[in-house]
């Protein structure tokens, strides 16, 4: 639909494009010129594009020029509904696609909700724009305003916000005037009757209950109407006085708007009255013309409703019930209390872009049958009350007690739903009674009754996710005075304030529930690693650990947590709370404001963890870090051919950290970017100090991580590393992995095309291992292959690898790429990689991994046997 597009040049010296908006609705066709930097577009008739179709929202949408000063271009975009995030109700489509906000194109459609359309056009000449008009029709006889926004020159830029209101008053006073002029200019006797009537009509702005002010370009008032006179003396006292705030920048604005008839509008505050100036330009008179109205009243009923609709939604909000509004026609959801969000996983913004079909666990068909009937039968004001299976954000299906009704908004069919998880039954007799209900009225948590369905919930899709799930048991202690105080009032306050702690410390999809007087238990339903469980745990304990201050006096509280994970074992809710209460039992008896989990050696495991990465965040800056070298060696030449740098963490305290325990934390962490950075340079430079002694004249590898690869600065950092050790690019092999390619192919494409350019060497690592690697021969330019370690490793017990180290042989040989086997280990495994052609071998069988002096010797006198 669209055709190539040019954006508008800034710069006046070059040709400029017309941006152009073209509207239809039943009633007319209207052709605007886009000028300014921001437009309206809505029912509302203070839009500065005004729509009169019912079928869309009061402020529908907002057009926005964005400039690139850059480029010295701007154009055009459209977002739905205002500024403040409120988005229209039936929604703005281009070229037939739902859009929240995009750019706009030259031969764009436009659909505002169901009856409005529109196009965009970029047109080079006037006589494009005149063709457009041409066609512009208006079938309704009330007078319209102009369309196109301006805004005149003040100090506040919000009072001048252009608005397209045409107003009978000042299209009468406009035909008094014309009338006026006419009938002095008619000299014929004939017409004097005529001219009766036309002084008559002239006398309007004498009797006009609204002020109206003239003005002559030199800024001097030629006429107050009694109204004006009345209502603003000081203006009949000083005819000069431009800057009173009906006058002020009015005169400055000559030069901008003065051959320009069109009505202007501005909004004025006076003495805590606002007015709306509609300001016209007459170039023949040379004067300004002003009619002032008083929208104080206005103004005023605009804030109480504003005020209205606040309280609405802070009751909303505050109810304990979820409830959602949904239009009845497309199905979207209009309106949601943090109730709902809560119940679902969601949070409100993201609730408001579902429609009833993204929750209902019915196909599309049974939705709008179910809506139908509510719509058919809104005669029955009873409500609906049943069982509805609603989809979480964790796409796991829960069940609720719903009930819902059919409210008319004008002419908006709205069904509101109120929802509530469904009641446990044991053995034939309803667990939560009708005066119950689901939330502990103290705290205004979930209670033990709702928290079990919650959890046996996500029990099920963790079973399915196959993820992790933890529980945690929390323990209030309180001191004994408080314990033993009378005053409930105190105490109230203090579980409120401690829920509310609690809370705020977890993640918006876990769940907090009051289990029974000051006990707690906590859900988190969805966990990546243990490691985030003791982040987790620890967050709690700092959160809760401050004293309270309440009644004047300062409150101190005592803490104890289990914890339990689920696993193959504890796959049972009793099971799961059984032993989180084990847990907390543990933790009671080692102390206060500590927690247990019930296994210890994940305990143990976490506390390593957590350990290696506080002290990972120092080790870069401690100079801990080190490198080791492993040869590369061509069992055909019996020569070294490479050499591998590999990274070290040497702790004072914990002696050496292995890098499968220290590198998934350094990735996890983002620190891997620093280190590697740090690993690249250290290697280059050792490297030209070996080449400047003759020790080597083979490149160096070095391992790239996923993170790393992925930086906007990558190809930029490896030059300038290259540059600051003054080592020649095809002495840099750098290590990639099938995974990292993967992540984002059109970026490795770039990358890869850029480091070959400036001339660096490409190992494709772990070859073998995945499925497109030997796609990615054809598509990218390698050096050398690195057959995966856990191949080579399995070729005693699975003689079928054989074929495929055959296979990466025969393929790397075709594309003329050096196939290095990693990891040998033994003497048999190196005869038979020779016997199948592989002449590149490294591993310990060689050498170990060496410090850079031994590796150092070890390059100028080798030493390692074949046999």
């Amino acid at each position: 639909m669209n055709s190539d597009y040019t954006p508008t040049v800034i710069n006046n010296k070059l040709k400029k494009s017309i941006h152009v908006l073209v509207i239809n609705d039943e009633n007319s066709r209207q052709t605007i010129v886009l000028d300014q930097e921001k437009y309206s577009i809505g029912r509302d008739p203070r839009n500065t594009i005004a729509l009169t179709s019912k079928k869309v929202s009061r402020i529908h949408g907002t057009i926005l020029r964005r400039d690139d000063v850059k480029n010295q271009t701007f154009s055009y975009w459209l977002l739905d509904g205002d500024l403040k995030g409120n988005r229209s109700t039936n929604g703005i489509f281009i070229n037939d696609k739902r859009c929240l906000v995009q750019e706009l194109k030259h031969e764009d459609l436009l659909r505002f909700g169901q009856e409005v359309e529109g196009s965009y056009y970029l047109v080079s000449d006037v006589s494009e724009l005149s063709d457009l008009q041409s066609k512009d029709y208006q079938n309704t006889p009330e007078p319209q305003g102009t369309n196109i926004g301006h805004s005149l020159h003040h100090q506040s830029a919000e009072k001048f916000e252009t608005l397209v209101i045409s107003e009978p008053m000042v299209e009468l006073f406009e035909e008094s005037q014309r009338a006026e002029k006419s009938s002095q200019d008619n000299e014929n006797p004939e017409d004097s009757s005529q001219a009766d009537e036309l002084a008559k009509l002239a006398s309007f702005p004498e009797l006009s209950p609204n002020p109206i002010i003239e003005i002559d370009w030199e800024g001097k008032i030629t006429y107050l109407n009694p109204s004006a006179i009345k209502k603003f003396p000081e203006l009949e006292r000083d005819k000069s006085n431009l800057e009173h705030p009906l006058l002020i920048g009015l005169v400055k604005s000559i030069k901008n708007h003065g051959s320009n008839t069109n009505l202007f509008v501005r909004e004025i505050d006076i003495k805590n009255q606002v007015f709306e100036e509609y300001i016209h330009y007459l170039p023949e008179q040379k004067l300004i013309r002003c009619y002032v109205f008083d929208f104080t009243k206005r103004k005023v009923l605009e804030g109480q409703l504003k005020e209205s609709e606040q309280r609405y939604k802070t009751v909303l909000n505050q109810t304990r019930e979820g409830i959602f509004l949904v239009d009845c026609n497309d199905k979207k959801i209009l309106e949601a209390n943090n109730a709902c969000a809560d119940l679902l996983g969601y949070r409100l913004d993201e609730l408001h872009c579902l429609k009833l079909y993204d929750l209902l666990n019915l196909s599309s068909a049974q939705v709008d049958e179910r809506v139908n009937f509510l719509v058919e039968n809104k005669s029955n004001t009873k409500k609906n009350v049943e069982i509805l299976s609603l989809l979480n954000k964790e796409n796991g299906f829960v069940s609720f007690e719903a009930s819902s009704t059919l409210i008319s908004y004008g002419d908006q069919r709205i069904i509101s739903f109120t929802i509530r998880p469904v009641s446990l039954e044991v053995e034939g007799q309803t667990m939560i009674q009708q005066d119950q209900g689901l939330f502990d009225l103290e705290t205004g948590l979930p209670n033990r009754y709702l928290f079990m369905e919650q959890l046996e919930t996500a029990i099920a899709n963790t079973h399915r996710s196959q993820g992790l799930l933890c529980l945690m048991f929390i323990e209030l202690e309180l001191d004994k005075k408080i314990n033993q105080t009378k005053n409930y009032r105190l105490k109230s306050n203090l579980f409120e304030g401690f829920s509310k702690r609690l809370r705020s410390s977890l993640r918006a999809g876990d769940t907090v529930a009051r289990w029974q007087g000051s006990q707690f238990v906590c859900l988190l339903p969805q966990v990546k690693t243990i490691k985030d469980i003791g982040k987790v745990s620890n967050r709690v304990l700092e959160t809760l650990r401050p004293p309270f201050f309440l009644d004047h006096q300062k409150i101190y509280i005592k803490t104890s947590m289990g914890i339990t994970i689920y696993g193959e074992e504890n796959n049972s809710s009793s099971l799961l709370l059984n032993n989180s209460q084990t847990a907390l039992n543990k933790s009671k008896e080692s102390g206060s404001n500590n927690y247990k989990f019930f296994d210890p050696e994940i305990e143990q495991e976490i506390e390593r963890l957590l350990r290696l990465e506080k002290l990972l965040f120092h080790a870069l800056d401690k100079k801990e870090f080190s490198l080791c070298y492993q040869p590369i060696v061509n069992v055909k030449t019996r020569e070294i051919s490479g050499v591998e740098a590999l990274l070290r963490w040497n702790h004072p305290e914990l002696g050496g950290i292995l890098p499968s325990q220290f590198l998934p934390l350094a990735e996890e962490t983002g620190l891997i970017v620093p280190i590697g950075e740090w690993v690249l340079e250290r290697a280059c430079f050792q490297h030209r100090i070996w080449l400047k002694n003759n020790v080597i004249n083979k490149p160096i590898h070095v391992n790239i991580s996923n993170q790393q690869f992925q930086q906007p600065n990558f190809v930029n950092m490896i030059s300038n590393i290259l540059d600051k050790t003054t080592l020649s690019p095809e002495f840099l092999e750098l290590e990639i992995t099938e995974q990292t390619i993967n992540n984002d192919l059109e970026l490795a494409q770039k990358t890869l095309k850029d480091l070959n350019q400036i001339g660096v060497r490409i190992c494709l690592d772990d070859f073998g291992k995945g499925m497109s690697a030997i796609g990615f021969l054809k598509q990218f330019k390698f050096h050398t292959l690195k057959i995966d370690t856990e191949i080579v490793h399995n070729l005693a017990d699975h003689p079928q690898d054989i074929a495929i180290i055959t296979a990466i042989i025969g393929i790397g040989k075709s594309f003329n790429l050096q196939v290095v086997a990693e990891g040998i280990e033994t003497k048999s495994q190196l005869k038979l990689l020779s016997d199948l052609g592989c002449e590149e071998i490294q591993g310990n069988l060689f050498t170990s991994p060496l410090k850079m002096d031994d590796t150092t010797n070890f390059l100028a006198n080798p030493s390692y046997t074949f046999n």
